[in-house]
């Protein structure tokens, strides 16, 4: 068949069919006595395996490499494109993600998107200074989408670039927090410990007006959420922070860090500020008394360390009841525990 017959029928053009020869992906088997090149059926089923893998989108110097290889595999080509379509794929999605961020601030002149771009391309910069410096720029004049300055906290390793964003993020207000509730259910340990510090750091900075309702519900939600997670680090800080709300919800996994935890000082101040600020009434009567009980309860520990962790607790809560506790533990068995303990019920008597 002729190279005109074969461009009508295969529907590549004769000059791509030149092309191809050219490269050495097809050879034509014959030629006429005029000199035509003529085309065995092989040379046209070549013609479609090389169309057909273009169209899977195989350069054509892959595409030779391919053909000429007598080991190909075209079970593994197969896993090669897939892996290499989903890569672009996830590439596509990332611009379109960042479009449709930078659509939703509504730039009314060109200088200002660009200063946009830039900043969220700094952002993502390998280079923690570039990503710091942005962080500080975003804050400033709040150029940068939510979303963006959101998935950057939620990512940064380096913590001072981390603290800038956290800061960054806390002027936009309470918009970022359904962006860091999400982080809180990541599957990286790293990430879960930044949207809890960065979640912190907008409702210690954010007026409770300002914030709103469904913010403070949402952060409240992804706290308590913490309380569960497999991460000691997390579980404790969303414990402490949960505490400072005067959250009662907090007060079993504060007891446990009193007792046990490497935040026993910030745990056992949580803990006295329950009891301290309980009205003779309600529910924060209910969960001062529960703690007193509970430290009752760990002040027969057969353990020093324990009990001393009790009285730490003890220090911070003012009143007779708790200097009579104080005064059992200073016959304590373990000098330290009895020791601390005197000392502590002699400067409550002094004041």
């Amino acid at each position: 068949m002729l190279i005109g017959e074969v461009a009508k029928r295969s529907g590549v053009s004769a000059r791509m069919l030149r092309h191809y020869e050219s490269l050495g992906l097809i050879e034509p088997s014959e030629r006429t006595s005029s000199g035509y090149r003529e085309y065995s059926a092989p040379d046209i089923g070549r013609i479609f395996h090389v169309e057909g893998l273009r169209k899977l989108g195989m350069s054509l110097a892959e595409i030779g490499t391919l053909l000429g290889d007598p080991a190909f595999d075209p079970g593994r080509l197969i896993r090669e494109l897939v892996e290499t379509s989903r890569t672009r794929i996830a590439v596509e999605q990332q611009l379109l993600s960042h479009l449709e961020r930078i659509d939703r601030l509504h730039h009314a002149d060109g200088e200002a998107l660009l200063l946009t771009i830039d900043l969220m391309r700094s952002l993502e910069s390998g280079d923690v200074i570039q990503r710091h410096k942005a962080a500080l720029g975003s804050g400033v004049d709040g150029t940068v989408p939510v979303e963006s300055l959101s998935a950057a906290v939620l990512n940064e390793s380096v913590l001072n670039a981390a603290g800038a964003m956290r800061w960054a993020l806390a002027q936009s207000g309470p918009e970022a927090v359904r962006y860091l509730a999400k982080g809180m259910d990541d599957l990286s340990v790293a990430v879960r410990r930044n949207a809890l510090q960065a979640l912190d750091e907008i409702r210690r900075t954010t007026a409770k007006e300002e914030l709103g309702p469904v913010a403070e519900a949402t952060i409240t939600a992804s706290l308590r959420s913490g309380l569960g997670d497999t991460d000691l680090q997390v579980r404790s800080g969303a414990a402490l922070i949960l505490g400072q709300m005067g959250d009662p919800v907090a007060v079993s996994d504060l007891l446990e860090i009193a007792m046990d935890g490497p935040k026993d000082i910030e745990a056992a101040e949580a803990l006295a500020a329950f009891v301290n600020e309980a009205p003779e009434d309600g529910q924060r009567a209910e969960v001062a008394t529960r703690i007193m009980s509970d430290l009752r309860r760990h002040a027969r520990s057969p353990e020093a360390r324990v009990r001393f962790r009790v009285l730490q607790v003890l220090i911070e809560i003012p009143g007779a009841e708790v200097d009579d506790f104080i005064a059992e533990l200073s016959s304590d068995e373990s000098l330290e525990v009895a020791a601390t303990a005197t000392a502590t019920l002699n400067r409550r008597r002094d004041h």
